[in-house]
């Protein structure tokens, strides 16, 4: 059987890959792009222009969108034996990093040749997005030259789904888009809107009403907008009525549009900051109550959205498919992903045990500890004797241990109570807004350093969920505190909305997501059936969560368990400790360190 996968076009676009006007770009920007290039290249192909390979550029170098004319590795795929490809293939089905490793060696457009390979395959896979996202899916279909009634899904990593939607439904204002629209708009020359004010007086007026409001309203990471209270301020503002508003939005997207193909004539990225905040503006009346929360966001970033709480509307194409099939090691409560996605009660719920053998891994917890919020405040000394605690239970475990906290905050605080300077050996300390490529080169560094010691990030974070460490790069797991989810406004407002259409508002919304978070990150020292580790969770209120972590039981003599569990292995931090250099915590607004 040949099975292809598939990746974004921006993953896998060698003639855009440096480009630094692409870098950013949307997926039906690049899509536009790319469509141009294919259509000047069959043009060339046919003999009615010259084809202008991409110029010769140096290692990481970048170049100008206007000097690329064509493309070579699509006209490579056109060209290409398909046959040959799949007899190549056949035998050993290629992973997708090989399978580009291939397309860059030949100067085959990876992303063309493995839309032309699908239909002879029985298997495709793909993110995500290539499902659910309406247009794309329309496109896989004809790819592939079925119906839905003859697609078998099979959804991996099924956990993330219902909040995957819920993010691709969602419609967001960012404070920055708006200013981008008027800095637009201003360059290229203001103009009148019909009967009305001036493009950048009405830019104007929306970026002020979502800064405005976004300060009054989001104390912390967000909070309910009052209802039309945006809508309200803009009118008031303009002194206009709703029908001229939406006339002027419309004036507004009609000159982004043009714009965009202006731009996209010229060989630019047809982007249009405009066009994109006037369609957002236009929608934003409907996108109301119950299936839609609006809020006023602080972090990540200052913005307006319609944050969406029903999954189960973009998700009905599930139900179009012949069957489906959904997949994950932390899925349960099985109930709240059937009913989040509205699959039915006719869903089948299977629990399958891990096949694992259950004495490679124990679960402890400490019952002395509680990292409750109102506790942590209240006792001024908390702090410092929970970072005592955890040195106590590290300098137990003679092997590489991952701690995870609830949050990067609490994380910091226990550092900055006494941890750094007791931890020793290579410590890998992750933040925030570390690059992606930096924290994995940083970390593979750290499995592979025999001094690594400590590994130190968050509950449902890149550590505990994105990696695998299998056999010795990770042997225990400590988890500092239960990882419930921050109660912000949108997790309120999905709250109440379960609560309405399940009656389980709160298991569905608090309880299952902390759940899967610890099971998640115990699970990264168990990827094998010969791995073993234990898993210690430091805070009292772990037996509440004991349906999900088998076996759980108080923590002992921890010393004598570890040395029975471990079979008397030297503690690593004798052999480490005595040359090692305290950990340094690191900050948002630090430079990424070195790898190791």
């Amino acid at each position: 059987m040949f099975a292809i996968g598939l990746q974004g076009r921006a993953r896998r676009c060698f003639l855009l890959e440096n480009v630094a006007e692409v870098k950013g770009a949307t997926a039906e920007e690049h899509g536009k792009l790319c469509a141009d290039r294919k259509r000047t290249t069959e043009r060339a192909m046919a003999g009615e222009a010259p084809l202008v390979p991409a110029p010769e550029l140096p290692e990481g170098g970048e170049i100008d969108l206007t000097d690329l004319d064509g493309c070579p590795y699509y006209a490579r795929v056109v060209q290409t034996d398909l046959e040959g490809i799949v007899e190549r293939f056949g035998a050993k089905l290629p992973t997708p990093n090989e399978f580009d490793k291939f397309c860059r060696e030949e100067n085959l457009c990876a992303y063309e040749l493995a839309k032309r390979l699908i239909p002879q395959s029985r298997l495709v896979t793909a993110p995500y997005a290539f499902f659910f996202h309406p247009h794309i899916r329309k496109a896989l279909y004809n790819w592939m030259g079925l119906t839905p009634d003859r697609v078998d899904l099979v959804i991996d990593e099924a956990h993330n789904l219902p909040n995957h939607l819920r993010d691709l439904n969602t419609i967001s204002l960012p404070q920055e888009s708006v200013r981008r629209a008027r800095s637009e708009v201003a360059e290229r020359g203001d103009f009148q809107l019909p009967d009305g004010p001036s493009a950048t007086r009405l830019l104007d007026i929306v970026g002020a009403a979502v800064e405005e409001l976004v300060h009054a309203l989001a104390r912390e990471d967000d909070a309910v907008l009052p209802p039309s209270v945006f809508e309200d301020a803009l009118l008031t503002a303009l002194g206009g009525t709703t029908h001229r508003l939406d006339t002027w939005l419309g004036a507004l997207a009609t000159w982004g549009e043009n714009l965009r193909e202006e731009r996209r004539r010229e060989r630019h990225l047809p982007r249009s900051w405009a066009h994109t905040v006037a369609l957002t503006l236009l929608s934003w009346p409907q996108l109301e109550p119950p299936a839609y929360v609006k809020v006023a966001t602080r972090t990540p970033r200052p913005a307006l959205e319609a944050y969406s709480l029903d999954a189960s509307v973009p998700a009905q194409a599930i139900l179009e498919c012949h069957s489906s099939v959904h997949l994950s090691g932390t899925l349960a409560p099985l109930e709240e992903y059937r009913d989040a996605l509205g699959l039915g009660g006719t869903a089948r719920l299977l629990d399958v045990p891990s096949h694992f053998p259950p004495e490679n891994r124990r679960y402890l917890y400490d019952t002395t500890v509680s990292t409750r919020f109102e506790d942590l405040r209240q006792d001024p000394h908390a702090i410092a004797r929970l970072a005592d605690r955890l040195v106590e239970v590290l300098s137990c475990l003679p092997v590489k241990t991952a701690v995870f906290f609830p949050s990067f905050d609490l994380l910091q605080k226990v550092l900055d109570a006494g941890l750094q300077t007791a931890l020793p050996g290579n410590v890998f300390v992750e933040f925030s807004k570390m690059p992606t490529g930096d924290l994995w080169r940083s970390i593979e560094g750290w499995k592979r350093d025999p001094e690594g010691t400590v590994l130190l990030g968050v509950a449902a974070g890149r550590l505990a969920e994105g990696i695998d460490y299998p056999d010795e790069e990770l042997e225990a797991v400590v988890m500092v505190g239960i990882p419930y989810p921050k109660p912000t406004a949108k997790r309120t407002a999905l709250r109440q909305f379960l609560d309405a259409t399940t009656g389980r508002g709160w298991e569905y919304t608090v309880d299952a997501p902390a759940a899967r978070s610890i099971v998640q990150a115990c699970g990264r020292m168990i990827r094998s059936e010969h791995d073993r580790g234990l898993a210690i969770i430091l805070d009292k209120r772990a037996p509440a969560f004991a349906q999900w972590l088998p076996g759980l039981e108080p923590i002992g003599d921890l010393a004598a368990t570890t040395r029975s569990f471990y079979g008397g292995r030297r503690a690593r931090w004798a052999a480490a400790g005595s040359r090692a250099a305290p950990a340094r915590p690191t900050h948002a607004s630090d430079p990424p360190p070195p790898p190791p």
